[in-house]
């Protein structure tokens, strides 16, 4: 179909959000977030959608649930992320495209007659960078950054559409806390300690909103964390709600994002920055993408230039910030970027083979199109 004759038309879009975590989520979550306004934002625009996510979930759109109750502690699970992808993808002829954005998703993605997009979310490493060559050619990859697009595979193309944030969710706040604050889920590669001596030495107080979920977490989180914190002027929440998150960044002097890896995109310093609070954040990953030095915060190489950076927090405007966010980071812009994206595949005339191996993907059954992947009971 030309272009011009699909433009305006009203498409059948099919999400998928991962299993782990109800869209929007309650407290930790990301990627949930994510597919949450994509999801709300294309029904807005007069669109068919479904979104298949776990129950809990809320939404404009059509929900399917595979399960019942978020199946969180089995986080990254592939066969229970098997099972929710096989029913989501039983659905493909009701779809003009479909939109995955769970981890294994891709598999099942090349074997589809019809156009898919995957969404990387997180880092492309060895395993995951052959899986993208061997399907790039057959699915739409969307990367979340310019710095995660240039980790791509060679010859792996992808179209690059920034996260997004519904401003609405984050109002600007008037500041005046004086607090520190770090966001994130306990992980050494969120740089949890740094957070935490870059405070210490600054003489502020540090608000830490944190995830521990996973058993490692817990583990990293009572063998290190809890040591490091006794005794410091720190504050921990765990998984607060939405509105405290909130108020919490709105009345910071900084948020600290001091990465020890190369983050993809990291919607943390957007959140911080759509309410008017400047992000001091290590220069990893997507960081110098996100961060507008000394407009929006500071880009840093160490904890010593952190300190140094905390002292001249202060001299960022919060109007400044919000406006960075609006201009770049908005969910509006995000899903019509998306909607454009859908149009353009939609309009494809036809789909190259595969890249691989006979029986490298899942194979359709031929009457009822489900995929034969592993079925086990919900957890």
């Amino acid at each position: 179909m030309p272009a011009d004759a699909m433009y305006g038309q009203r498409l059948r879009i099919g999400l998928i959000a991962p299993p782990w975590f109800a869209v929007p989520p309650t407290g930790y979550g990301g990627i949930e977030r994510v597919v949450s306004y994509l999801a709300d934002g294309l029904v807005a625009l007069g669109h068919d959608v479904t979104l298949f996510a776990s129950g809990g979930s809320k939404t404009t759109a059509k929900l399917i649930s595979p399960f019942d109750v978020p199946p969180s502690a089995a986080l990254g699970d592939a066969v229970v992320e098997s099972q929710h992808l096989a029913v989501a993808y039983s659905h493909w002829r009701e779809f003009d495209v479909m939109h995955d954005h769970s981890i294994i998703g891709l598999i099942a993605a090349a074997a589809l007659p019809i156009p898919v997009a995957h969404t990387i979310h997180g880092q492309v490493t060895g395993p995951c960078g052959g899986l993208l060559r061997r399907v790039h050619r057959r699915v739409q990859i969307i990367a979340i950054s310019e710095h995660q697009r240039s980790t791509l595979p060679e010859g792996c193309n992808a179209t690059v559409i920034h996260n997004g944030i519904d401003l609405d969710e984050y109002p600007q706040g008037p500041g005046g806390g004086g607090h520190l604050l770090f966001v994130g889920r306990l992980s050494p590669d969120k740089g949890v300690l740094e957070a935490i001596e870059i405070a210490r030495r600054a003489g502020r107080h540090l608000k830490m909103i944190i995830k521990i979920n996973e058993p490692g977490e817990r583990a990293y989180f009572e063998e290190i964390v809890r040591p490091a914190v006794q005794g410091r002027d720190v504050e921990i929440l765990e998984q607060p709600p939405h509105d405290v998150k909130v108020h919490a960044y709105g009345t910071a002097l900084a948020t600290l994002f001091p990465i020890r890896w190369a983050e993809p995109f990291g919607l943390v310093m957007a959140e911080s920055m759509a309410c008017g609070t400047p992000v001091i954040a290590f220069a990893n990953g997507a960081a110098p993408e996100v961060v507008a030095h000394g407009e929006s915060g500071y880009l840093c190489r160490s904890v010593d230039e952190a300190v140094e950076a905390v002292e001249r927090a202060g001299e960022i405007s919060r109007d400044a910030c919000r406006a960075h966010v609006v201009a770049r980071f908005s969910s509006e812009a995000a899903v019509r970027r998306h909607e454009a994206l859908y149009r353009e595949m939609a309009c494809s005339a036809s789909r190259p083979p595969l890249d691989s191996p006979a029986g490298f993907v899942p194979r359709l059954a031929a009457p009822g199109a489900h995929l034969l992947l592993p079925r086990t009971p919900a957890p």
